[in-house]
């Protein structure tokens, strides 16, 4: 388990309060930990005794695997585990969910053929039909307020914007109708800083913190106010053991070639470091024994809360 003393506190104590929103978009490039932090901010907030429930929006099982959701599991279902309420999203259910609310029609929308022929061909005919689906069904979760967290394993890097962005870019385009109405809802509740907050993981190597930076950037551009947070970061080296390293690769010897790499990759953590955004970085986290458990303590300690 990391130690406090591994951890870089953030600067900005409003960081803290990224869990005191309803809901929650973790967001950052794949295999950077997302699915990881998601689930131990669901626990975190279920220890509180919090209702949560934590959606998997960017499909691969990352999140069930990460909350230990029993294989078999269907997208739509929802499945209690632990506390924390789990759910793969599937956008024909939420077509389904859609009609029966919105056009009180009882029949599910994949018995309706028309209606799903015409889903099919909209969806892949214009973009963002499926997105504004997915994060429709995300703020009918908060509006409802049956959670006191939504917090959505959202889709890598540039994906969650169009996820994100996808009520104002179908306003745009349809402009006037009922869908307009559905639409306005969603925005407000999307760009309203005390419901709706984006956490932005990385890892300390140049392509995250770069795809971090340009996604920290996009976020602020429609409106949304990110945190970042570092993962699996590298212990820093000590002065002693960067001076024994540094006599160590100036011998040419094999061992001193592995002495290079290591203070290579130093200066590589170090630089990608100070290429984020200070303002925004709430937490570096090393590596962990058992990932979600000890993030989960590591958040509880840092004061991260509902």
């Amino acid at each position: 388990m990391v130690a406090a003393a591994d951890m870089t506190p953030p600067d900005d104590p409003s960081a803290l309060g990224v869990l005191g929103a309803r809901l929650l978009l973790v967001c950052g490039k794949g295999g950077v930990g997302r699915s990881t932090w998601t689930a131990a901010c669901a626990r975190r907030v279920a220890d509180d005794g919090g209702r949560v429930l934590a959606i998997d929006a960017a499909g691969g099982a990352g999140l069930a695997r990460a909350l230990g959701v029993p294989p078999g599991t269907e997208p739509g279902d929802e499945i209690d585990i632990d506390g924390v309420t789990f759910l793969e999203l599937d956008t024909r259910a939420a077509l389904d969910e859609y009609v029966r609310l919105n056009l009180r029609v009882p029949v599910p929308a994949d018995r309706l053929g028309p209606i799903a022929r015409i889903f099919d061909y909209v969806a892949a005919a214009a973009p963002g039909v499926r997105e504004i689906l997915t994060i429709g069904k995300i703020a009918h979760e908060v509006r409802a307020r049956r959670w006191d967290l939504v917090v959505v394993d959202a889709p890598a890097t540039g994906h969650v914007i169009e996820l994100i962005d996808a009520p104002r870019s179908l306003d745009d385009v349809v402009g006037v109708g009922p869908l307009v109405d559905q639409t306005s809802w969603m925005q407000a509740l999307l760009l309203d800083g005390d419901i709706t907050r984006t956490l932005v993981v990385t890892t300390l190597e140049e392509l995250p913190v770069s795809e971090t930076n340009d996604l920290v950037g996009r976020l602020v551009e429609i409106g949304q106010s990110p945190i970042v947070v570092a993962n699996r970061a590298p212990a820093a080296l000590s002065d002693a053991a960067t001076e024994a390293l540094s006599g160590l690769a100036a011998g040419g010897t094999a061992l001193g070639a592995a002495a290079s790499l290591v203070l290579a990759r130093s200066t590589g953590v170090d630089a990608a470091l100070d290429e984020l955004p200070a303002d925004r970085l709430g937490l570096v986290v090393g590596e962990l024994e058992h990932p979600v458990a000890d993030l989960t303590e590591i958040l509880a300690d840092a004061g991260w809360s509902a």
